[in-house]
């Protein structure tokens, strides 16, 4: 972009420190299970404890930038953002439904070609309704606090929708790196190619419900929950077939909500939208530092 306001510049300063802090928060937390599992197995297993809140850095990153920026008033804003229900309760259905249906065609599609679902690998059917809420606390909503709630909306004012949505998706994937290196997680299991790539599908639907619902963090992190939830109950990412079905079906999907709600907005109409003015609340021309 050529000629960029003062406002874009603190904006894109604002972001620099946003990425800076999140990959060090999580990847500082992640680093004693990583050597772990690596160089020093010898370490006892509380270090592991140490990663689980790693989940938490986009969302410290955040509140601490949000705080220094604007004041308390802001952070309050942004929190209630993680808990309001002001949209179009619709929404909910996608946000809630999407993963779990994804899962069962991908079932239907691995059965069709001949594959097996490793049924043994899924969390028992007792424990979905728990590890959803762990999910939901301990994963989905910190993150999405940082990624959507205050990630996307500077990106979609430099970029398109569909544009800022790969973005931060390839961003959002790579952040999980240090995952690769630790024994027992998903990215530890699969090509990592594979994952940025469906972490990129993956933040077009995040930000057509974003989009759609005035900026609801609330929805972004129950889709969140749900899609992860789904994977666990519905293993198909187990195998390779699995996971191209999965990924074809998410493909497809992204590229009707494309063709459907346009690739600049990835939303209906403003004049038709309840959208709320939520962005003027989180950008501010001061430069924090």
């Amino acid at each position: 972009m050529v000629g960029d306001t003062p406002s874009q510049r603190v904006t894109r300063s604002r972001m620099t420190r946003f990425f800076i802090i999140t990959f060090s928060f999580s990847w500082m937390l992640w680093l004693l299970p990583v050597l772990r599992s690596t160089f020093l197995p010898g370490l006892s297993e509380i270090v592991g404890l140490l990663g689980v809140f790693a989940p938490f850095g986009p969302g410290v990153a955040a509140f601490w930038l949000v705080r220094r920026a604007a004041g308390g008033e802001r952070v309050r804003v942004l929190w209630l953002r993680g808990w309001t229900l002001d949209f179009d309760k619709r929404w909910l259905v996608p946000a809630l439904g999407l993963g779990p249906l994804v899962g069962l065609l991908s079932v239907v599609g691995v059965m069709a070609f001949g594959g097996e679902i490793r049924w043994d690998d899924a969390v028992a059917p007792a424990m979905i309704l728990p590890v959803f809420v762990l999910i939901y606390f301990a994963n989905a909503l910190p993150e999405e606090y940082g990624w959507r709630g205050f990630a996307l909306d500077p990106l979609q004012q430099r970029y398109t929708a569909l544009g800022a949505s790969l973005m931060l998706g390839l961003i959002w994937g790579l952040w999980h790196l240090p995952l690769v290196f630790i024994e027992g997680t998903t990215q530890a299991s699969i090509p990592f190619y594979e994952f940025v790539l469906q972490t990129m599908v993956l933040a077009v639907l995040y930000t057509w419900l974003y989009n759609n619902t005035g900026g609801s963090v609330l929805v972004a992190a129950l889709f969140h929950a749900s899609a992860n939830i789904a994977g666990a109950a519905i293993p198909t990412w187990t195998t390779e077939l699995g996971r191209s079905v999965n990924f074809v079906l998410l493909l497809v999907i992204a590229g009707v909500v494309v063709l459907r709600y346009g690739w600049r907005q990835l939303r209906i109409g403003v004049h038709d939208a309840d959208v709320i003015d939520h962005r003027a609340n989180l950008q501010d021309d001061r430069d924090p530092t």
